[in-house]
């Protein structure tokens, strides 16, 4: 994979007038040469140029495509060559960070006197430490990555790494969740000592990192176990996560994830979603909603549980896939995809103002005696699906 991508790059135009250019050397770096050393086709491409600046970058590359200056103040620049389809490469110089303030915002990038080794010093992770000449082919790997990648291990690269960025913290949790990966136990020891730093992080950065975690496959059981190992539990919470039942959470969905997290913090998840998180509306409703409903189904009562069931799902589709949902309210489900009793508003051929026209009625009547007929639906107490049946049941009320 890597010698495809090195392969790949050397026939690209643009990268062949840099390589004609004197006293400079060109790397790609990062999650791409993790990737390609784990077998997997990098989506994003990273490049560090060495032994010039990036306004000479800017120069060298206006003729060979489209530059995006979104990331200048870090020294980055996108790069998306004529005629490419994919995401646009991420060019920088080498840089190295220094905190001068609390949050993503408090440090200053430097790129005068930097070289490659010390780009690569302040990145995250040993295995996202890695670089690759694309001239030569040669992996330049100062922290040996590739041995903690062939190790399943995640290591810190330097003692600062968390001081410097926190988020750090929460990226390690994601990493070692999706890649199966082991945490350094010096390095969970920095997460410890640094835990309280997480506050400094906005909760939009921390979601985007769970978000990753649950998109990409992590497993929410190594998630919750390396929250509560890191002290990361009490840093956000306040509190310790109970060490018990961790392994009944794994392979949990979005909704379900931030339900059982906001409940081992002895939280109200749907406000902690929204108020530290900054989570999506969709999904503050549907915690909020099971947050309502969740402790109403019982099992013993199937036309209250067929009837909460549908109320839930009536406020808040997304529910439908909450895996933390009991068995039963999953039977019941299953059920209503089968067709055999409602699933929703609609699924009942006679709306309001047939029931007005109907029976003469107005206003709340209307919502009280429409509710009526979707409970003994979801019973089967007649022929729901048929217009002509569902009329002479209402007409018998």
């Amino acid at each position: 994979m890597l010698n495809a991508l090195i392969s790949d790059l050397q026939n690209q135009s643009w990268i062949q007038h840099l390589l004609r250019q004197k006293n400079l050397s060109i790397y790609i770096v990062g999650g791409c040469v993790r990737d390609a050393f784990m077998g997997k086709q990098p989506k994003d491409i990273d490049i560090v140029i060495e032994g010039t600046t990036l306004n000479n970058v800017k120069e060298l590359l206006k003729t060979f495509g489209k530059l995006n200056i979104v990331g200048e103040s870090f020294s980055v620049i996108k790069f998306r060559p004529k005629g490419y389809i994919g995401e646009d490469y991420d060019i920088a110089v080498p840089r190295k960070d220094r905190k001068i303030g609390a949050g993503h915002k408090g440090i200053k990038t430097e790129t005068e006197g930097v070289n490659i080794n010390d780009d690569l010093k302040r990145r995250d992770f040993t295995v996202n430490s890695m670089a690759v000449n694309v001239a030569t082919g040669k992996l330049l790997d100062p922290f040996d990555g590739k041995k903690d990648l062939s190790s399943k291990v995640l290591r810190a690269t330097d003692i600062t790494a968390f001081n410097e960025d926190p988020l750090r913290m929460i990226r390690a949790i994601q990493f070692a969740s999706r890649f199966r990966f082991n945490i350094d136990l010096k390095t969970l020891s920095l997460m410890r000592k640094n835990a309280p730093l997480i506050k400094e992080i906005s909760g939009e950065r921390i979601k985007e990192e769970f978000d990753k975690l649950l998109l990409k496959g992590g497993s929410t059981r190594i998630a919750f176990d390396l929250i509560e190992k890191s002290d990361l539990d009490k840093a956000m919470f306040g509190q310790k996560f109970s060490k018990d039942g961790f392994e009944y959470f794994d392979n949990l969905d979005l909704v379900s994830f931030y339900y059982v997290l906001g409940n081992l913090g002895h939280v109200t998840a749907s406000t902690f979603y929204k108020n530290r998180l900054k989570g999506e509306y969709n999904v503050f409703k549907a915690l909020l909603t099971l947050e309502k409903h969740f402790d109403k189904f019982d099992e013993n009562n199937p036309g209250q549980l067929r009837w909460n069931v549908f109320q839930m799902l009536r406020v808040s589709p997304m529910t439908i896939n909450a895996r933390v949902l009991p068995k039963s309210v999953h039977d019941v489900i299953k059920i209503m995809k089968a067709g055999k009793i409602p699933m929703k508003d609609g699924d009942i051929p006679v709306n309001g103002n047939d029931i007005m026209e109907l029976l003469n009625v107005k206003n709340e009547e209307v919502g009280k005696i429409k509710n009526r007929i979707y409970y003994d639906a979801l019973l089967n107490k007649y022929n729901w699906k048929s217009r002509n049946e569902t009329i002479k049941y209402l007409k018998s009320l």
